[in-house]
């Protein structure tokens, strides 16, 4: 008996049993519901901060421990003004950068010239401080929460200039060159929005150069650029912040709220008011996506909060908060098969993410312990506050997975690699039983079941990877590439004149389908070729015979 055998089967046989093949089916789904928590935990980039000077972080140790991921940094180069930083004073801050990244945290960073309401520097002068900070911004962006644009007037807060800073041409100046000194992928914060649309728009009523959907995270100095209040819910006008002619507090909020879903938006109070009594405040910072506030400023209001029985909710909703609400992947599936996933967040928080973060689908051997990992292409910025979101995708399995049971988990680490694998910046999900402390994993399930013996299609599968688009997946014995594997395949293997390797391939995958591929299924009495097919290779193959290519 020879391998060309099969060539002359009589059509009548392969007809006569057909049957479905195991190949054109997945494996039965589990769908899991989780239970989200109120319980108070750390998360990076988001939350109450305080107040630290970068220059000497003496209390950075204790940031997490006091409830807080985020520092508020501030530099002063008093000693500056007129005058290059130097290396000394570049030490410093390198200095406060390491500390942060010692302890876990990040900071929002600002450069003023006083605390005081005193004088500031030259353009000139702010403009070289700038590109001498440029290296250090770079190196320690994976730290950088977020960043004040500073460096002009008092407190560094854009206003009461000694140098005629404040002028509309030269706050651009300077807002330009911080935006072109700092890594793309991390933003400002300007201190009050008519600021923002005098550079952008041209004016200070002017809206037709705002953040959305559209525009969102596409790295154009307009995106980059968030909103700064450090006099948050403290007077109808927030004191100053709010004050173009013929725009109400309301306008003001709903300009700020349209951009702040994609960008941040965050500050202090700076006194107690009915403006912040605690059901107004809740209502503004969900319409604003607030991301962060200074815990130390002001305590009346602070404290206020706290007394109304508001603290807890405004500490848990700064920022995002994920819950996991439910997710749904097969019991079992097979190496070099897919496995397909959907999950859905709600994200609970007033705000959003605004840096970069991926997400990721982590295996791991329930008895070996070996990870391996697959990067999904959703970008978390996109999950709003207030609103769920789901992802449906699949990814396909390493063709040599370890058979055994797995955990499947979802992980938020840090985009930077630099901290990619300490836990304390990973995203943790608001949900009883699925956060793991030791790893920054959340827990989808420990029970999957990777199997040779599990349906469903094979692949041509070297890594573990998500499979976007049919056209990124290549099946096993589809020798013609027309997505499914089917008769036409055998004939160009017996044309061909493969071997057996690839027949054992065609047969084992016959009847598979690309997956969501608009391709028609093979008739059904072609599908018993695999089956009568396979029964004669393993006769072949229980003489002693070798196939002939």
């Amino acid at each position: 008996m020879t391998w060309n055998l099969l060539s002359r089967l009589p059509l009548a046989l392969l007809v006569a049993a057909a049957i479905t093949s195991p190949a054109a089916a997945q494996g039965p789904s589990q769908t899991t519901q989780y239970q989200a928590t109120d319980a108070a935990f750390l998360n990076p980039e988001r939350g109450f901060m305080q107040f630290s000077n970068l220059l000497d972080p003496w209390n950075y140790g204790n940031a997490r421990a006091q409830g807080v991921s985020i520092v508020y940094a501030g530099a002063t180069a008093s000693a500056f003004r007129n005058a290059p930083l130097s290396q000394s004073f570049l030490n410093q801050i390198q200095n406060g950068f390491d500390e942060a990244r010692e302890h876990g945290i990040k900071v929002k960073f600002r450069l003023n010239y006083n605390n005081d309401g005193g004088a500031d520097a030259p353009k000139s002068v702010i403009l070289g401080h700038i590109e001498q900070l440029r290296p250090l911004w770079e190196a320690n962006k994976d730290v950088i929460f977020h960043m004040d644009a500073g460096f002009i007037g008092a407190w560094g807060e854009w206003h009461g200039s000694t140098n005629g800073n404040d002028t509309v041409s030269n706050r651009t100046e300077i807002l330009g060159a911080i935006l072109d000194a700092l890594p793309v992928d991390r933003t400002v914060g300007i201190r009050t929005p008519h600021y923002k649309r005098q550079i952008f728009g041209g004016s200070s009523g002017s809206e037709s150069a705002v953040i959305t959907a559209a525009n969102a995270f596409d790295g154009s100095d307009l995106s980059r650029v968030g909103h700064l209040n450090d006099c948050f819910l403290s007077s109808p006008n927030d004191v100053g912040t709010y004050v173009t002619p013929g725009w109400s507090r309301a306008r003001e909020i709903g300009y700020i709220g349209g951009e702040s879903r994609y960008a941040a938006h965050g500050g202090e109070t700076c006194g107690r008011h009915e403006c912040n009594d605690a059901p107004n405040a809740i209502a503004e910072m969900t319409a604003l996506h607030t991301d962060y506030l200074n815990i130390n400023y002001h305590p009346d209001v602070i404290q206020h909060w706290r007394d109304a029985g508001a603290f807890d909710e405004i500490a848990r909703r700064l920022g995002y908060r994920f819950e996991l609400k439910e997710a749904a992947l097969p019991t079992m599936a097979k190496p070099a098969g897919l496995l397909p996933l959907e999950f859905t967040i709600d994200n609970v928080g007033f705000g959003e993410l605004f840096n970069p973060r991926p997400v990721e689908v982590v295996l791991r051997h329930n008895t070996t312990g070996e990870v391996t990992t697959a990067k999904l292409s959703v970008d978390p910025r996109w999950w709003a506050g207030g609103e769920m979101a789901s992802v449906e995708t699949q990814l396909v399995l390493p063709e040599d997975l370890a058979e055994g049971q797995y955990t499947v988990a979802l992980w938020m680490p840090d985009a930077d690699a630099s901290i990619r694998d300490d836990v304390r910046y990973a995203i943790r999900f608001a949900n009883t039983g699925v956060w793991e402390a030791a790893t920054g994993y959340n827990v989808l399930t420990t029970t999957l079941a990777i199997s040779e013996m599990a349906p469903g299609p094979l692949f041509e599968a070297a890594e573990f990877a998500e499979a976007i688009e049919p056209g990124s997946l290549s099946l096993l014995g589809d020798f013609n590439n027309d997505g499914v594997v089917n008769a036409a395949d055998y004939t160009v293997w017996r044309d061909a004149g493969m071997g057996a390797a690839e027949y054992g391939q065609w047969a084992a995958n016959y009847g598979a389908v690309l997956p969501a591929a608009a391709l028609s299924v093979p008739e059904p009495g072609t599908l018993v070729i695999a089956i009568v097919s396979g029964c004669l290779l393993a006769k072949q193959q229980n003489r002693g015979l070798r196939p002939r290519g």
